[in-house]
């Protein structure tokens, strides 16, 4: 599900599930680079996220939407992995009347 929403904000359909891991070695243009970038520092340090970074994601071609949206989806799965993790969730299974478009089966 993390790399639907990442082929969804990219627009590369061409996304597997091993890239969550292993992004950093891929040729990555600068725009998904920088989000990738992001959502990495804001999932392991969000006390260190600064100005400085969601300045390199306009620099790097992101709007006010896209990095809002972004922001949400990456806070969005902390959250429900931390959900999972402490109450014994399946992992990625949500609610039917979930609307979010990662939420729904393909």
């Amino acid at each position: 599900m993390h790399s639907t929403a990442v082929r969804r904000l990219t627009g590369d359909e061409h996304l597997d599930a091993e890239f969550a891991t292993t992004w950093s070695e891929y040729d990555l243009d600068d725009k998904t680079r920088s989000l990738l970038t992001y959502a990495k520092k804001l999932t392991q340090q969000p006390n260190m996220i600064e100005d400085s970074d969601v300045e390199a994601m306009r620099a790097a071609g992101w709007d006010e939407r896209g990095i809002y949206e972004a922001t949400a989806l990456i806070s969005f799965f902390n959250f429900s992995g931390r959900m999972e993790a402490a109450s014994g969730l399946p992992p990625d299974e949500f609610p039917k009347m979930a609307k979010f478009a990662e939420a729904t089966d393909h």
